[in-house]
């Protein structure tokens, strides 16, 4: 075990922390859902299905996780730039051109997935790369300027839905909010779901979350007080979401400012769990099927994206005959065997070092 993680290129951890993510988000829930009727494991089928409205569950977990890690990783990235020789200019430039990729990635799925040309900064690449870009002008600001900046955004989301146009007599009613109201104003739609584009303003806090837990386990701290310090961060980010909530609904679909200390709790408790078990511990032999997931995220997420459902389908030609008749059991297995055919396509190219990157 390398004892200075602050030197290393890549942190295990955070590959796998990233992998096991997404590999939940490959999962499609392994197809848990069909339980949601059944006495005595309604609760944890909801687990993995997003709330309607209030409140959370493992799978609305899944989103902020994701975001966290990119805040996560950009103090190692830029950090080899910075040992490059890159001026701050030219990390500038970096850190628009990935924007803007990600944000081109990101509507090109969704036009996909439309079926015509579709504006839309609602869904979690677009969300990254705004919340990215932005993130980076605290980047190496120390824990004081990137804490406060993160609570003037949240408390300009609050304001904003409080006495911004487009409310109604609940301010965080589903489309019926001030995020509602631009994107309507905007874009001529709502979202069926109640999702927002403006959730990507509430993310820029969601990443700069990820980069002060970045660069403290950059520091020259004692591993142990590393870990200590992101469980207190995540205990009290936890406390502060659930504290706002009556006055601020805890709402995943437009990234509330309660939401968004809450989901960043959790996601330091993820953080600082994978950090103790691989950098600390040393245990790492069973991480190796999520490494490979998160050394090619977004590979995973651009085949799910596109292809999960097809796979399914094609999958289910040969399965069906077998599975079809077990009824919920074989739905859970199938959906098993869909997620394994994702990994295999990633550590596919694991193993020929291919590693998909966005800028």
């Amino acid at each position: 075990m390398n004892a200075n993680p602050a030197k290393r290129e890549r942190l295990l951890s955070l590959d796998v922390y990233r992998g096991f993510t997404m590999f939940l988000m490959a999962s499609a829930g392994f197809g848990f859902t069909v339980l949601a009727d059944t006495p005595g494991l309604r609760w944890w089928a909801h687990q993995f299905m997003h709330v309607e409205w209030e409140g959370f569950g493992i799978w609305d977990l899944i989103q902020p996780s994701f975001i966290f890690i990119v805040g996560v990783a950009m103090p190692f990235a830029f950090a080899i730039r910075s040992a490059r020789g890159e001026s701050h200019a030219s990390q500038l430039k970096h850190a628009a051109k990935r924007s803007l990729t990600l944000l081109v990635v990101g509507m090109g799925i969704v036009c996909i997935h439309q079926g015509e040309l579709f504006l839309n900064c609602i869904t979690v690449l677009q969300q990254i790369a705004i919340a990215y870009f932005f993130a980076f002008f605290v980047l190496g600001r120390g824990w004081k300027v990137q804490g406060l900046t993160a609570l003037a955004i949240l408390a300009v989301h609050a304001l904003l839905f409080q006495f911004g146009p487009g409310a109604g007599a609940d301010v965080y009613a589903k489309n019926a909010n001030f995020a509602a109201w631009l994107d309507f104003t905007l874009l001529g739609r709502y979202n069926s779901g109640g999702y927002t584009s403006f959730n990507a303003f509430s993310s820029i806090a969601t990443v700069i979350l990820g980069i002060m837990a970045g660069e403290l386990i950059r520091s020259e701290a004692a591993e142990k007080k590393k870990v200590l310090w992101m469980m207190l961060a995540g205990v009290g980010l936890i406390g502060a979401g659930a504290a706002l909530h009556p006055v601020i609904p805890v709402v995943k679909r437009i990234w509330t400012a309660s939401w968004t200390l809450f989901a960043g709790g959790w996601a330091y408790l993820l953080l600082a769990a994978f950090y103790w078990i691989i950098e600390i511990r040393g245990w790492r032999r069973w991480s190796f099927i999520f490494q490979v997931v998160g050394m090619n995220s977004i590979a995973i997420y651009v085949l799910y994206q596109l292809l999960h459902g097809s796979i399914k389908d094609w999958l289910w030609v040969f399965t069906g005959p077998v599975l079809g008749p077990t009824g919920n059991l074989g739905v859970i297995i199938h959906a098993c065997l869909v997620l394994a055919v994702h990994w295999y396509f990633v550590y596919w190219l694991y193993k020929r070092k291919i590693f998909l990157k966005v800028g």
